[in-house]
Protein backbone atom coordinates (compact mmCIF):
# COMPACT_ATOMS: atom_id res chain seq x y z
CA UNK A 1 0.00 0.00 0.00
CA UNK A 2 1.28 3.22 -0.89
CA UNK A 3 0.35 6.24 1.29
CA UNK A 4 1.29 10.45 -0.50
CA UNK A 5 1.26 13.35 1.08
CA UNK A 6 1.89 15.46 -1.60
CA UNK A 7 3.22 19.26 -1.95
CA UNK A 8 1.17 22.17 -3.10
CA UNK A 9 1.43 25.06 -2.14
CA UNK A 10 -0.69 28.70 -1.85
CA UNK A 11 0.44 30.01 -5.34
CA UNK A 12 -0.28 33.72 -4.82
CA UNK A 13 -2.74 34.90 -8.27
CA UNK A 14 -1.29 37.67 -10.07
CA UNK A 15 -3.32 41.29 -9.74
CA UNK A 16 -3.89 42.17 -12.81
CA UNK A 17 -5.56 45.43 -13.70
CA UNK A 18 -8.72 43.65 -14.38
CA UNK A 19 -11.04 43.12 -11.40
CA UNK A 20 -9.11 39.46 -10.39
CA UNK A 21 -9.49 39.81 -6.27
CA UNK A 22 -12.02 37.94 -6.67
CA UNK A 23 -10.84 34.88 -8.99
CA UNK A 24 -7.66 35.44 -6.15
CA UNK A 25 -10.09 34.42 -3.54
CA UNK A 26 -11.66 31.62 -5.40
CA UNK A 27 -7.84 30.19 -6.28
CA UNK A 28 -6.30 30.83 -2.49
CA UNK A 29 -9.26 28.53 -1.01
CA UNK A 30 -9.38 26.32 -3.72
CA UNK A 31 -5.49 25.61 -2.65
CA UNK A 32 -6.50 25.54 0.79
CA UNK A 33 -8.55 22.42 0.76
CA UNK A 34 -5.58 20.47 -1.61
CA UNK A 35 -2.89 21.41 1.16
CA UNK A 36 -5.94 19.98 3.87
CA UNK A 37 -6.02 17.04 1.97
CA UNK A 38 -2.79 16.39 0.88
CA UNK A 39 -0.75 17.83 3.52
CA UNK A 40 2.53 19.79 2.17
CA UNK A 41 4.94 21.90 2.39
CA UNK A 42 6.73 24.84 4.88
CA UNK A 43 9.07 25.74 7.58
CA UNK A 44 10.10 29.26 7.62
CA UNK A 45 11.92 29.53 10.47
CA UNK A 46 14.47 26.77 10.02
CA UNK A 47 16.92 29.29 7.59
CA UNK A 48 20.95 28.72 8.34
CA UNK A 49 22.57 32.47 8.41
CA UNK A 50 25.51 30.83 5.98
CA UNK A 51 24.91 31.84 2.03
CA UNK A 52 26.97 29.60 -0.08
CA UNK A 53 27.79 32.87 -2.50
CA UNK A 54 27.00 36.39 -2.69
CA UNK A 55 23.39 37.10 -3.02
CA UNK A 56 22.01 33.95 -1.40
CA UNK A 57 20.42 32.28 1.64
CA UNK A 58 20.94 28.42 2.44
CA UNK A 59 17.17 26.63 3.66
CA UNK A 60 17.87 23.63 6.39
CA UNK A 61 15.05 21.62 7.18
CA UNK A 62 15.29 21.06 11.01
CA UNK A 63 12.84 19.07 13.00
CA UNK A 64 12.52 20.62 16.17
CA UNK A 65 11.26 24.23 14.53
CA UNK A 66 8.67 21.87 12.58
CA UNK A 67 4.77 22.23 13.59
CA UNK A 68 4.40 19.54 15.93
CA UNK A 69 1.84 17.38 13.18
CA UNK A 70 4.51 17.78 10.91
CA UNK A 71 7.30 16.55 12.81
CA UNK A 72 6.54 12.46 12.32
CA UNK A 73 6.91 13.67 8.40
CA UNK A 74 10.28 14.95 8.66
CA UNK A 75 12.74 14.85 5.79
CA UNK A 76 16.30 16.22 6.73
CA UNK A 77 17.49 18.61 3.53
CA UNK A 78 18.79 21.98 2.65
CA UNK A 79 19.02 23.54 -0.44
CA UNK A 80 20.48 27.35 -1.72
CA UNK A 81 17.70 30.23 -2.90
CA UNK A 82 18.95 33.91 -3.77
CA UNK A 83 17.66 36.78 -1.74
CA UNK A 84 15.36 38.18 -4.34
CA UNK A 85 13.25 35.37 -3.03
CA UNK A 86 10.96 35.32 -0.03
CA UNK A 87 10.58 32.80 2.74
CA UNK A 88 6.75 32.75 2.91
CA UNK A 89 5.00 32.60 6.06
CA UNK A 90 4.80 28.86 7.46
CA UNK A 91 2.06 26.80 7.82
CA UNK A 92 0.91 23.79 9.73
CA UNK A 93 1.31 21.65 6.55
CA UNK A 94 3.89 22.82 4.58
CA UNK A 95 7.76 22.60 5.36
CA UNK A 96 8.89 25.28 3.13
CA UNK A 97 8.11 27.32 -0.03
CA UNK A 98 10.07 30.30 -1.42
CA UNK A 99 8.88 32.79 -3.91
CA UNK A 100 10.23 35.25 -5.96
CA UNK A 101 7.91 38.42 -6.79
CA UNK A 102 7.80 40.73 -10.59
CA UNK A 103 8.67 44.29 -9.79
CA UNK A 104 4.83 44.82 -9.26
CA UNK A 105 5.36 43.71 -5.96
CA UNK A 106 4.25 40.91 -3.34
CA UNK A 107 1.21 39.31 -4.88
CA UNK A 108 2.65 39.06 -8.44
CA UNK A 109 4.41 35.60 -8.45
CA UNK A 110 7.48 35.22 -11.00
CA UNK A 111 8.86 31.91 -9.44
CA UNK A 112 7.94 29.67 -6.58
CA UNK A 113 9.48 26.97 -4.85
CA UNK A 114 8.59 24.07 -2.83
CA UNK A 115 9.02 21.55 -0.67
CA UNK A 116 6.89 18.36 0.68
CA UNK A 117 6.43 15.59 1.94
CA UNK A 118 5.67 11.58 0.50
CA UNK A 119 4.80 8.02 2.63
CA UNK A 120 6.27 5.37 1.07
CA UNK A 121 5.54 1.82 2.06
CA UNK A 122 7.41 -0.24 2.21
CA UNK A 123 10.39 2.28 3.04
CA UNK A 124 12.66 0.98 0.34
CA UNK A 125 10.09 1.05 -1.85
CA UNK A 126 11.78 2.79 -5.23
CA UNK A 127 10.68 2.30 -9.14
CA UNK A 128 9.39 4.67 -12.27
CA UNK A 129 6.25 2.89 -12.08
CA UNK A 130 6.01 3.84 -8.12
CA UNK A 131 6.47 7.50 -9.10
CA UNK A 132 4.26 7.34 -11.89
CA UNK A 133 1.10 6.21 -9.30
CA UNK A 134 2.18 9.07 -7.28
CA UNK A 135 1.93 11.24 -9.82
CA UNK A 136 -1.25 10.13 -10.94
CA UNK A 137 -2.82 10.63 -7.46
CA UNK A 138 -1.55 13.94 -7.27
CA UNK A 139 -2.66 15.28 -10.99
CA UNK A 140 -6.40 15.40 -9.94
CA UNK A 141 -6.09 17.05 -7.20
CA UNK A 142 -3.80 19.91 -9.17
CA UNK A 143 -6.33 19.68 -11.65
CA UNK A 144 -9.08 20.86 -9.31
CA UNK A 145 -6.80 23.94 -7.88
CA UNK A 146 -5.48 25.34 -11.09
CA UNK A 147 -7.87 26.76 -13.93
CA UNK A 148 -7.10 24.86 -17.70
CA UNK A 149 -4.74 22.63 -16.19
CA UNK A 150 -3.40 20.23 -18.51
CA UNK A 151 -0.25 17.78 -17.51
CA UNK A 152 1.86 17.93 -20.56
CA UNK A 153 4.52 15.13 -20.02
CA UNK A 154 6.40 13.02 -17.37
CA UNK A 155 10.57 13.53 -17.43
CA UNK A 156 13.26 11.37 -15.49
CA UNK A 157 14.98 13.81 -13.00
CA UNK A 158 17.91 13.20 -10.72
CA UNK A 159 17.92 15.29 -7.09
CA UNK A 160 20.90 14.71 -5.90
CA UNK A 161 21.66 11.42 -7.28
CA UNK A 162 18.82 10.15 -6.47
CA UNK A 163 16.43 8.51 -9.45
CA UNK A 164 13.30 10.59 -9.40
CA UNK A 165 10.23 11.19 -11.89
CA UNK A 166 8.92 14.55 -12.60
CA UNK A 167 5.38 15.75 -13.96
CA UNK A 168 5.23 19.22 -15.97
CA UNK A 169 1.96 21.09 -16.04
CA UNK A 170 0.76 24.29 -17.38
CA UNK A 171 -2.75 26.06 -16.30
CA UNK A 172 -3.96 30.01 -15.90
CA UNK A 173 -5.16 32.57 -14.03
CA UNK A 174 -8.03 32.95 -15.80
CA UNK A 175 -7.82 36.65 -16.10
CA UNK A 176 -8.27 39.00 -18.69
CA UNK A 177 -4.19 39.16 -19.32
CA UNK A 178 -4.01 35.26 -19.84
CA UNK A 179 -1.49 35.06 -17.49
CA UNK A 180 -0.04 31.27 -17.75
CA UNK A 181 1.00 29.32 -14.88
CA UNK A 182 3.88 26.65 -15.39
CA UNK A 183 4.78 23.78 -13.12
CA UNK A 184 6.83 20.87 -12.38
CA UNK A 185 6.31 18.13 -9.25
CA UNK A 186 9.30 15.92 -8.42
CA UNK A 187 8.74 12.94 -6.32
CA UNK A 188 12.05 11.54 -4.80
CA UNK A 189 12.70 8.57 -2.56
CA UNK A 190 16.16 8.32 -1.09
CA UNK A 191 17.23 4.88 -0.54
CA UNK A 192 16.04 2.89 2.45
CA UNK A 193 13.80 5.90 4.35
CA UNK A 194 10.50 6.04 5.24
CA UNK A 195 9.73 9.42 3.90
CA UNK A 196 10.41 11.08 0.89
CA UNK A 197 9.62 14.55 -0.94
CA UNK A 198 7.45 16.12 -3.50
CA UNK A 199 9.25 18.96 -4.95
CA UNK A 200 6.87 21.60 -6.65
CA UNK A 201 8.21 24.29 -8.65
CA UNK A 202 6.01 26.92 -10.56
CA UNK A 203 6.63 29.95 -12.43
CA UNK A 204 4.36 32.27 -14.29
CA UNK A 205 4.35 34.14 -17.84
CA UNK A 206 5.77 37.22 -15.60
CA UNK A 207 8.87 35.57 -15.02
CA UNK A 208 11.95 37.28 -17.09
CA UNK A 209 13.13 33.37 -17.44
CA UNK A 210 10.17 30.88 -17.28
CA UNK A 211 8.12 30.60 -20.32
CA UNK A 212 7.59 27.13 -20.57
CA UNK A 213 7.07 24.34 -18.11
CA UNK A 214 10.24 22.79 -19.88
CA UNK A 215 12.28 25.87 -18.46
CA UNK A 216 11.48 25.35 -14.78
CA UNK A 217 14.57 23.75 -12.76
CA UNK A 218 16.60 24.12 -15.75
CA UNK A 219 16.54 28.27 -16.86
CA UNK A 220 16.04 31.14 -14.03
CA UNK A 221 16.76 31.26 -10.31
CA UNK A 222 14.80 27.83 -9.70
CA UNK A 223 17.77 25.83 -11.93
CA UNK A 224 20.09 27.18 -9.41
CA UNK A 225 17.58 26.17 -5.90
CA UNK A 226 17.32 22.80 -7.77
CA UNK A 227 20.90 21.88 -8.14
CA UNK A 228 21.63 22.98 -4.55
CA UNK A 229 18.87 20.57 -3.04
CA UNK A 230 21.12 17.79 -0.79
CA UNK A 231 19.49 15.51 1.31
CA UNK A 232 21.18 15.40 4.85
Amino acid sequence: MIIIIVAVICFLAYRAKQKVVEFKSDFKSALKEVDQTSQALTNPRSVSETSPKSGWNTYINVKENLPSGLQPNFVAFSFDYPKSFNLQPQSEVNFVKVEKYTAAGKGNTAENFAVGYAWFTPPDSQSEALYNTLLDQLGPQLATSFHNYKELKRTAETIDGVHSRAALFQADFNDAAKTMIYGKTIVVHPPGKKNGVTILLLGTSLSRDVKSADDLGVKGDTAGILRSFKFL
